[in-house]
């Protein structure tokens, strides 16, 4: 039997209980199925995680934990570890790089002001023409 990870949106029964199949937009990442398989668990991906990480993973998890309780749903869960995994996956790939992108948002956030370089989502927008 394959768990509920396995299940494509179309295959989910819908919420209320009827027969019909909810259907739900969902972006799917290349890498999700070589995460999920170097990542089977939540301490695995804390584990893989930086330092710095760990306090906002534990409480993505938690509150998702909480909200399963609350609902009787998996979904948020399922949805916090897929993300973790992700990052957890990132960070095995290049935790410096990551790191580094880290600390300038760290940066950015401290002081407010965009970094050297960079340029406004309007002037992005204008170069690529949308």
């Amino acid at each position: 039997m394959a768990s509920p990870a396995h299940y494509s949106d179309s295959d989910r029964p819908d919420p209320d209980g009827s027969a019909e199949p909810v259907v739900r937009a969902r972006a799917e990442w290349a890498g999700d199925e070589e995460a999920a398989a170097r990542f089977g668990s939540p301490a695995s991906i804390r584990a893989a995680l930086l330092p710095e990480q760990v306090a906002e993973f534990d409480a993505a998890y938690d509150a998702a934990l909480t909200a399963a309780r609350q609902t009787l749903s998996l979904d948020q869960l399922h949805q916090v570890v897929r993300v973790w995994r992700r990052v957890a996956w990132q960070t095995e790939s290049d935790a410096d790089a990551l790191k580094e992108m880290a600390d300038a948002t760290a940066e950015v956030r401290r002081t407010g002001a965009p970094r050297d370089g960079s340029v406004s989502w309007q002037e992005l927008k204008a170069e690529l023409g949308i």
